[in-house]
């Protein structure tokens, strides 16, 4: 009798270490889970941030799939599974580097968005979270050639103004796409610190050739592969027969 309480108290023992030990487990699942969770809510709150100096924020020109009611983000690369990807932005950012920026992020937070404020490790890494969680699988790499990156080469540029300059443009064509992208810093009241290219702008195609081809403090540069050379043409005779003398 004696031995057979014993061997009851010992198995309720294991049990109970048992019970314990996989309530841990849960709990550290739960923990580890929650934390996950935290750190994509955090990627997916700072995307949507908006900076108090430019008005701007990622998700104006970049889509998480969501978003895409703003066109203006087709004109950019979408986010989704961007932290994965082999190279970004132009090609500039390879290997562990796209990692190490957030897939860019840290450039654009500086660069375009100018957040006032250095980045930090942690944002970087929601960045990621939040990027990878999108993903399904996917990660879409968009094509990009670009005379604005390493450095911007200025008799690629010259070439590309005398050449867009000898094209016959179509002012509708230069009034959608103006639409889709350019208002959206230069025709509304999102964004600060930019002029109205109707009422103070006082440049030429030439002008409107180098901010498009090679940006301009926080202005974006623009590939071949998403603004044409044709569309420059037409872009720019759009705005000058629409400008306030």
């Amino acid at each position: 009798m004696k031995k057979y309480f014993l061997f009851v108290l010992s198995a309720a023992v294991l049990i109970g270490v048992s019970s314990c030990s996989k309530n841990n487990e849960t709990a550290d699942l739960k923990n580890d889970k929650n934390s996950a969770g935290d750190i994509v809510a955090k990627g997916k709150e700072l995307f949507y941030t908006s900076s108090k100096l430019t008005g701007l924020k990622c998700a104006d020109c970049h889509s998480d799939g969501t978003n895409k009611e703003n066109l203006n983000t087709k004109y950019f690369a979408d986010v989704i599974g961007a932290d994965k990807r082999q190279t970004v932005f132009a090609g500039t950012i390879t290997g562990d580097e796209v990692k190490n920026t957030g897939a860019g992020s840290s450039v654009c937070w500086e660069t375009f968005v100018k957040m006032g404020r250095p980045i930090t490790t942690e944002e970087i890494q929601a960045f990621n979270a939040y990027f990878g969680s999108l993903s399904k699988g996917e990660s879409n790499v968009m094509k990009h050639t670009t005379i604005a990156l390493p450095k911007p080469d200025k008799a690629k540029l010259k070439e590309d103004q005398n050449r867009i300059a000898a094209l016959t443009p179509d002012i509708k064509n230069g009034e959608r796409i103006f639409k889709e992208t350019c208002n959206f810093c230069h025709g509304g009241t999102t964004v600060k610190r930019v002029p109205s290219l109707f009422e103070d702008f006082e440049g030429n195609l030439k002008s409107i050739v180098y901010h498009i081809r090679i940006g301009a403090k926080f202005m974006p540069f623009y590939p071949y592969e998403i603004i044409s050379d044709q569309d420059i043409a037409d872009i720019s005779e759009y705005i000058l027969k629409n400008q306030k003398k």
